[in-house]
């Protein structure tokens, strides 16, 4: 059977003699194709980063902390601090 569907009316007339489950298979056939989105933004380094910043900064020496009683020296401090820094960035604790 070869119909031409080219005009509107003539769709809606093949559409007309349709049952309804009929046109619900007929649908189930159709492929739709939809666009791209483009839209949908990777985050996830970004998280990554983030919580590379909060692990270091929640766990970062301060200089007024305590070490036996007495205040950090510089050296303590720099030997501390970049321990951490190491630690993190290894990703041990992610």
């Amino acid at each position: 059977m070869s119909l031409n569907l080219n005009n509107i009316k003539d769709i809606e007339g093949v559409l007309s003699m349709l049952k309804p489950d009929q046109i619900t298979t007929l649908l189930g056939k159709v492929v739709i194709h939809k666009k791209p989105r483009f839209n949908n933004i990777d985050n996830s380094r970004r998280e990554y980063r983030l919580k590379v910043s909060d692990l270091y900064f929640s766990a970062e020496p301060k200089p007024h902390q305590l070490i036996n009683d007495r205040p950090m020296t510089p050296e303590e401090y720099s030997g501390h601090r970049q321990g951490v820094w190491e630690q993190v960035m290894s990703g041990v604790d992610l």
